[in-house]
């Protein structure tokens, strides 16, 4: 394991933390849009991410001698939930069809604020990790007493 490597694995947290976080605040500012019944609601995002594995053997990040150490996480991409949405009866509505119907996108905003809590808490747990190693850093340097 090298001197940085605690910096370097919270910093993939941090980047990961921020994605989760701009997708959930995508879904909560487009949970209210709706569109006409024959086109699509807004796709939910949803972050996935991945486990970065160590590297056997060496100094570099997450170096362990059978690679069981990680290197932290990484985003693997962005999955959109379903578009069909659900209809929803407005005639008021300019997008209304005949019968009065729009679609609606399928965000639910209790499972967005508590995912919003969990990235925010992961955020802050990683942030709290470069500063705790900064702080030893200094300490062995001797620049902080």
């Amino acid at each position: 394991m090298g001197l940085f490597d605690p910096i370097s694995t919270a910093v993939t947290g941090v980047d990961a933390s921020e994605t989760w976080l701009n997708a959930l605040s995508d879904n909560i500012a487009n949970m209210n849009d709706v569109t006409s019944t024959s086109q699509g609601a807004y796709q939910e995002r949803y972050v996935e991410m991945q486990a970065v594995p160590g590297q056997a053997g060496g100094t570099g990040s997450g170096s362990g001698s059978d690679g069981s150490i990680g290197s932290g996480v990484a985003v693997t991409g962005i999955a959109l939930g379903s578009p069909q949405g659900v209809e929803q009866y407005d005639p008021t509505n300019p997008l209304a069809d005949k019968n009065g119907m729009v679609r609606a996108a399928n965000v639910d905003l209790g499972q967005q604020m508590t995912n919003m809590m969990l990235a925010q808490r992961g955020y802050e747990a990683n942030l709290a990790t470069i500063s705790q190693a900064e702080g030893a850093y200094k300490a062995a340097l001797g620049l902080q007493v």
